[in-house]
């Protein structure tokens, strides 16, 4: 069906409309319109060809401003990630609870007596000097460690040791330290929303 239509279509144009339109198959059809027919046909056979012109340097370089910016953007929303971790874990610690939200295990008889006697709160907090938790601080606790990567931690080995008691070897265990899925839903969303921000700000 499609032949036909396209050898009509090509036809007219060469001013042989009646003759095709009346008897396709006795119309005589001067033979240099044939050859303009074929070659009008095997143009169509080859399809339509897009021919553009773009500023491929300039399509580089913003291409490159955008990774650069990327990169950047990547670098400072992970040390954000970082400084919400470490808040969400303090506020969880001095509310009692672990990262999964548990309450801590109570302290012992003899543990708490010595808080009363030293006129100390008795919260199960893990605050006793408040080094341990103070030393959870951006400048003290976050670390580059790689592309993209930073690592948290106590450069403190007082106060790491303390860590490893409560969240270890105690018995029973306050594991304060880390973070559950929620916990990681809500830093990931953070950090694509931060991320997001700055790269509208880059206006590539």
């Amino acid at each position: 069906m499609a032949v036909p239509l396209i050898l009509k279509r090509v036809a007219t144009g060469f001013v042989i409309r009646k003759a095709i339109s009346k008897d396709v198959k006795n119309a005589e059809i001067p033979p240099s319109a044939v050859n303009k027919i074929k070659r009008g046909l095997g143009n169509f056979a080859k399809g339509i060809v897009i021919k553009t012109q773009t500023n491929s340097k300039e399509v580089i370089r913003k291409v490159n401003k955008f990774e650069s910016a990327l990169e950047r953007a990547i670098d400072k929303g992970i040390k954000q990630a970082g400084f919400q971790l470490l808040d969400i874990i303090r506020t969880k610690t001095e509310k009692g609870i672990d990262f999964n939200s548990k309450p801590f295990a109570p302290y012992s008889e003899g543990y708490l007596k010595r808080l009363q006697k030293e006129g100390k709160e008795t919260n199960v907090d893990l605050w006793y000097s408040g080094k341990m938790l103070g030393a959870l601080t951006p400048n003290q606790a976050i670390t580059k460690t790689g592309k993209h990567k930073i690592t948290l931690g106590f450069a403190r080995a007082e106060e790491r040791n303390k860590a490893l008691w409560n969240q270890v070897v105690n018995s029973p265990k306050r594991e304060f330290f880390g973070f559950n899925n929620r916990t990681e839903k809500i830093i990931n969303k953070s950090f694509n929303q931060f991320i997001e921000k700055e790269l509208k700000r880059a206006r590539i």
